[in-house]
This record gives structure tokens, C-alpha cells and sequence, in this order.
């Protein structure tokens, strides 16, 4: 009797990761790919999907039951039965279901259960599953929105640095600031932020972390602010769930999966309105939420490209 297996793929806008797993869960094997953000280069996007899921069908002896793509830039796009048609047509017609990359993380950390999943790495957004209905608060961007991200830990930084630096006070993030960009003074600094990408922005929030671990005041007040933030989002969405509400909450992304300060400001100020709220760190791969996906939108579509 041959193998009967199914296929997670995490379509990111660095990588694209694909895994086969049977259908008890147990993973089979996986291969990786170019970048999978169909907002910014559609065809590239959908080759690197097709071509690392055609690279593990070729891995694996069996049938390979249906494919679950979570894709970055989807909600931008829109229209995801047409681009599962598309990937489908490039993966011998199997049947595969598009969705965004955050409803595939949320599949994997609640592990098909209700209740929430908070991401918070270089933007953040809360995403919440109920009796099938989702509920988003924030994830509009770093302009917008993403509260609580790297990236608005680190503008908030500046901003006090170079507050701190207009008045002539003292602030630990004056000195922290100057030597990541290998300047003397502070007001050099504003220069160099705005020519960095956001990912690299982001990435500075983990020395305003370690500072405020250090327990500066200055650093300390950003966290405090950024954690309010996230706290805020994660009671709105759970306000907005009918009763009775899932508690279940998991916690992704670098910013809350390393950062233990911020972590505790969330829960506390959570719990102090929902105090029977259950937090988690999830750190598994986002692909597993093939296993958990409950929806039967599984089609085959023959000879898409040619109809």
C-alpha cells in the first residue's frame, strides 16, 4: 500500500520552506527555496513555491495527498483560489490550498485548537481563530501599525535618544546608538536610520532589550510603552470573540520569543481584564500547520494554465 502523505509549505519573503508530513504527523522530509512573497514578484514567487514543492515530491515515495501554502503577500494580492490554480497546474494537479503565511503559523501554534496567535518580529500582528472565524488586529505595516514589533521598539528608541540628545540629558540609548553606527554624536545618527532596510531597523530592538535588561530607565520606558501596545491589540481581539472566549494565546516571533521583559508586561496586562488567558511561546515550523488545517477547500485543477 503506497505512503499516503500531505504538504506544508511557509512561502516567506526571504525563503520558502516545504515539508512532507504522513498522516499521523511525522515528518518525512523537506527541502528549501528561493523567496515565496507574491506581492512583490508574483511569477518568481509562485516558481520558487512550485519548484521546492516539486524538488520533495520528488524526495518521497507515495502519493502526496494535498499541499497547504501559506504565502507572504497573499492578502495583498487576493484571489487565492486562482493562485492555488496556479501552483496547483505546476505541481502535477495536486490539490493545494493557498492561504496567508500568518493563518499557516496560526494553524501551527494553536495546533488546530481556537484562540490566538500574536507575531511580533519586524512587524507584528494579532490573528484570532474561532468556530472557523478568523479576527486580525493590526499587521498594517511599519508606518501604520506594528505595534509592539523590532521595528517600532527601535524608532521609538531613536526618537527618545535623540529627544534625550535635544535637551542635553543623559540617556543610556544615546551611547548604544552612536556605537552601533560608529558615530561620535547622536544627531549623526538620524542619517544613517533612514537609509537602513526595515529587517535591519528591526534588528536593533535587541539591544534596547539587553539595555533595559541592564535596567535603564530610558530603554526600560520604550519596552514598557511597545509591550502596552501589543497588550492593547491582544484585548481587542479578544473582545471581540464571542462567548465563550478561547484563552489559548501563542506568542511567535523574535521579539516575543527572546524577550522575557516584554513578554511579562503582555501577560500581566492581559490577564489583569482576562485573567483565565493561557500563554504559550511557539517556536515550531510554520509548515506543520498543514496537519491541522480543517478546511476541506482542497481542489484539483487540471491543465489550469492552458484553460
Amino acid at each position: 500500500m503506497a505512503l499516503k502523505y500531505q504538504i506544508g509549505v511557509d512561502a516567506g519573503g526571504t525563503h520558502s520552506t516545504a515539508i512532507a508530513y504522513d498522516m499521523n504527523g511525522n515528518e518525512l522530509g523537506r527541502a528549501e527555496g528561493g523567496p515565496g512573497q507574491i506581492n512583490a514578484n508574483y511569477e518568481g514567487g509562485i516558481n520558487n513555491i512550485s519548484e521546492v514543492i516539486n524538488e520533495l515530491l520528488d524526495k518521497i515515495d507515495g502519493d502526496c495527498m494535498r499541499v497547504l501554502v501559506g504565502i507572504a503577500g497573499l492578502s495583498v494580492v487576493g484571489n487565492a483560489p486562482e493562485v492555488a490554480a496556479t501552483i496547483s497546474s505546476r505541481i502535477n494537479n495536486l490539490p493545494t490550498r493557498a492561504i496567508t503565511d500568518s493563518l499557516l503559523a496560526l494553524y501551527s501554534g494553536l495546533e488546530g485548537d481556537d484562540g490566538a496567535l500574536v507575531i511580533a518580529g519586524t512587524g507584528s500582528v494579532y490573528n484570532g481563530l474561532q468556530d472557523g472565524h478568523l479576527i486580525a488586529v493590526g499587521g498594517y505595516g511599519n508606518i501604520l501599525g506594528d505595534e509592539g514589533s523590532g521595528y517600532a521598539i527601535s524608532v521609538a528608541a531613536m526618537k527618545s535618544a535623540l529627544l534625550s540628545w535635544d535637551k542635553r540629558e543623559e540617556n543610556g540609548l544615546i551611547p548604544m546608538f552612536t556605537k552601533l553606527f560608529g558615530v561620535e554624536h547622536m544627531d549623526e545618527c538620524n542619517a544613517k536610520f533612514y537609509k537602513m532596510e526595515n529587517p535591519d531597523v528591526a534588528g536593533m530592538a535587541v539591544h534596547v532589550a539587553k539595555l533595559a535588561d541592564s535596567g535603564d530607565k530610558h530603554a526600560t520606558a520604550v519596552i514598557k510603552d511597545q509591550a502596552h501596545l501589543l497588550a492593547r491589540d491582544i484585548i481587542i481581539g479578544l473582545d471581540r470573540y464571542e462567548d465563550p472566549k478561547p484563552m489559548k494565546i501563542a506568542l511567535t516571533g523574535s521579539v516575543l520569543a527572546n524577550n522575557k521583559m516584554m513578554r511579562g508586561l503582555i501577560e500581566d496586562e492581559v490577564k489583569n481584564k482576562y485573567p483565565d488567558a493561557v500563554f504559550s511561546v511557539s517556536n515550531g515550523e510554520n509548515a506543520r500547520g498543514v496537519i491541522y488545517d480543517k478546511s476541506k477547500d482542497y481542489r484539483y485543477f487540471t491543465n489550469h494554465e492552458d484553460r
